[in-house]
């Protein structure tokens, strides 16, 4: 009996040690990783709303300086979802097996904007300028593809590597003839540089949808696919309250972003925001893919149609 006793403990203890499908990860935060601009807002609104608990969801939110250091951290391991554009997302794709595609949630062909001094007014004046942008981001590759595409020679380019909060300083000082990102960093130009600068283009010539996704590892979608599921509920949810109510929309925005509230209503709403992907979607991802394999950014293209097609837009 003393040995039926000691061997039922045992047992016992083995399995309170052994997790259950699903619990540990109920207990668990879900790291997610964006950053405070507009191509995320629908994850800014969605906080501001406290939406994530209202669909029972833990997160841990972290928020980084731009879309390629949310594709480093998920291929760090130290995110488990992550929201992006098409370029970060593509090259995380390309090199880590354990990044897998989730959504689209947004985009627009006048997401990145180029602004300049006044000694530029053509685009072609570009070649000899210094141009500051964030390396390895959606705007560098979207650059890097309009510049072909309107006969601009990258080549001859001097690109200044900068974090988006130093572009103000470095326009101010003479750093840099100009600068090229997606919103607020274009604003924050602007509004630190006032009447020495102005917008000297957009890559919406391209033709491309800049789609916004939202990716995680595909170990965690495995493991917690339930939460992945209220994820994206979540942010339909803020995409529709988004639509539904602009002026709280634009406060939440500008409170978290530092955009002044007209400002931000404009950035905010040129922008397409909606769950799923449409066909321009999935021809703005390969021309994307096609022309960072080229460049040699990327060394294979990532599988994602057959994902696309089967998440239309709703």
């Amino acid at each position: 009996m003393k040995v039926r006793f000691i061997t039922l403990s045992f047992t016992l203890i083995l399995l309170t040690m052994i997790s259950i499908p699903g619990q540990a990860s109920a207990d668990k935060p879900l790291r997610l990783v964006y950053s405070n601009k507009v191509c995320y807002e629908p994850f800014i609104i969605a906080r501001a709303q406290n939406l994530f608990a209202k669909q029972g969801l833990n997160v841990e939110i972290k928020l980084v300086t731009g879309g390629i250091m949310a594709a480093e951290s998920l291929m760090t391991g130290a995110a488990d979802v992550a929201a992006m554009g098409d370029a970060p997302f593509l090259i995380a794709a390309s090199r880590s097996p354990n990044v897998e595609l989730l959504a689209r949630y947004g985009g627009g062909d006048k997401m990145h904007r180029v602004i300049a001094t006044p000694q530029l007014t053509d685009i072609h004046q570009l070649e000899g300028a210094r141009v500051g942008v964030q390396m390895g981001s959606s705007t560098y590759g979207a650059f890097l593809a309009w510049c072909e595409h309107v006969g601009v020679n990258p080549k001859r380019i001097k690109f200044v590597s900068l974090s988006p909060l130093d572009m103000p300083q470095a326009m101010q000082s003479g750093q840099i003839d100009a600068m090229a990102g997606s919103e607020p960093w274009p604003s924050n130009v602007e509004a630190a540089c006032g009447d020495k600068v102005h917008e000297l283009t957009d890559f919406s010539a391209l033709g491309s949808s800049f789609p916004l996704v939202v990716a995680a590892k595909k170990d965690v979608v495995k493991e917690r696919q339930a939460e992945i599921d209220s994820l994206l509920k979540t942010l339909e949810k803020a995409v529709t309250f988004m639509h539904d109510h602009h002026q709280e929309t634009v406060t939440a925005a500008a409170a978290a972003i530092g955009l002044p509230e007209q400002q931000q209503q404009q950035c905010t709403y040129q922008l397409n925001w909606g769950i799923g992907f449409t066909a321009q979607d999935e021809k703005s991802l390969n021309m994307t893919a096609e022309f960072l394999e080229t460049l040699g950014k990327i060394d294979r293209i990532p599988k994602f149609s057959a994902y696309i097609a089967s998440h239309p837009l709703q």
